[in-house]
This record gives C-alpha cells, sequence and structure tokens, in this order.
C-alpha cells in the first residue's frame, strides 16, 4: 500500500473518532491533573496510526509525508492540547502544518477556512508552540525528546504502556513468564 493511501486510511480513523470527543472536556483534561480522559484520546489517536501504517516506528526515505498524533504546547502560556501535525519525512521531518484539537472543534491552522476568532485563539493560546508526537522518527531532526516536559512526557509513554509491558513480560510457551 502506498504512502497516500496509508495517510488516507489514518485520515479516516481519525474522522470517525472525532465525532466521539468532547473538545472542551479535551482540553480542560489536557491542563488538570486529572488527565486520564487526555491520555486516553491521545491512545486512541496513537491506536489508528498503528492500524493505518501497521508501525509506530517510521523509518528514514519510508514515507514522504506524515500526519502524526501529538501533544501540543504553547511556550509563552504552558497551555498544552491534542492535535495531529503534519511532516515531510524527506525533508528530515520539516513541520508543514497542525491541526488542533480546541475547546470549539478542530482548528486547521493555517487553512483558507480558518476565520478570524480561530486564527485570535491559536494566537493567544499557543503560537509559538512546541509538539512532540507519539510515533518514532528516525530521520526528524527538529524535535527533541530529551527535553520534554513531566506532563507532555507522562502523556506519551501513555500510548506506550501495553507494548511496553509485552516487551517487558514475554510468555513462554509453557504459559510461565520469562523474568529478566
Amino acid at each position: 500500500m502506498d504512502n497516500k493511501n496509508l495517510q488516507a486510511e489514518f485520515i479516516d480513523k481519525v474522522n470517525a473518532l472525532l465525532p466521539s470527543i468532547d473538545f472542551l472536556k479535551l482540553d480542560k483534561s489536557c491542563n488538570s491533573n486529572d488527565d486520564g480522559y487526555a491520555k486516553e484520546i491521545l491512545k486512541k489517536l496513537h491506536d489508528a496510526f498503528i492500524e493505518a501504517y501497521h508501525t509506530d516506528n517510521l523509518e528514514e526515505g519510508s514515507y514522504d509525508f506524515v500526519e502524526l498524533p501529538a501533544v501540543i504546547r504553547g511556550r509563552n502560556t504552558g497551555h498544552i492540547g491534542l492535535g495531529i501535525v503534519t511532516l515531510d519525512l524527506e525533508a528530515s521531518g520539516e513541520h508543514w502544518g497542525t491541526f488542533f484539537f480546541s475547546p470549539k472543534g478542530v482548528i486547521d491552522q493555517g487553512g483558507s477556512k480558518m476565520d478570524p476568532g480561530e486564527f485570535q485563539y491559536l494566537s493567544n493560546v499557543y503560537i509559538p508552540y512546541d509538539y512532540w508526537y507519539t510515533v518514532s522518527l528516525e530521520c526528524d531532526i527538529h524535535i527533541d525528546f530529551t527535553c520534554v516536559p513531566q506532563k507532555v512526557s507522562e502523556m506519551l509513554e501513555h500510548c506506550h504502556n501495553n507494548q511496553q509491558e509485552e516487551k517487558q513480560t514475554p510468555a513462554r510457551l509453557d504459559g510461565t513468564v520469562e523474568m529478566r
């Protein structure tokens, strides 16, 4: 399956998920100590990516453009939100755009249909911003995962909890667990 079909499949999965998201609750969850709802939604986005691409580790040269689930944080405000970032992997992960999950729904930054209120919201709450995505990329030189804020790190780790548990406790054929 080519890259455009995988992109379309992932976008279809995200679009199917959007009607079930309470965007106001998501925004509050991202910015409170009770971030369970935000983690749940981020995990669903991450799982949708894995369902489409059959991996969460993209190797250099494997894809052109990709949309990735991400945690976004306003540099000036510290406000956290979820969204989808578009990256050009042929250009070492160059950022091409962001779909912000705002309290009023999805805002396509730079989209031709962005109204002045959406522009003002992004300017006041996020811009400038940092983002960290849930998948692993070999070729992105723009994101520093060594300087991730603690709350963001916990949200990202939540996407990988089941995978880490499976790797840490492999089952043997006789049903026992091998200790390392």
